[in-house]
């Protein structure tokens, strides 16, 4: 079975403790992940895409440019 892919509101509750309004944790998320904005869900809960959570607060930064120089 595939995990569904973006983080859970439990999941999300957990990264953000004690945070508890959804601003907030949007703010703290975006903090983390190194991203200026989120996606929000109509009652506020960012849309935080599993792959990427996962990536980035393991440590692999993915660059989002190519580097030409040698």
């Amino acid at each position: 079975m595939n995990p569904i892919p973006w983080l859970t509101e439990e999941e999300i509750n957990d990264l953000c403790k004690p945070l508890r309004q959804r601003a907030a944790q949007s703010r703290r998320l975006c903090h983390l992940l190194g991203i200026r904005e989120l996606p929000r869900r109509a009652d506020g809960l960012p849309l935080v895409g599993r792959k990427m959570a996962e990536e980035r607060l393991n440590g692999k930064m993915v660059s989002a440019s190519f580097n030409w120089s040698k």
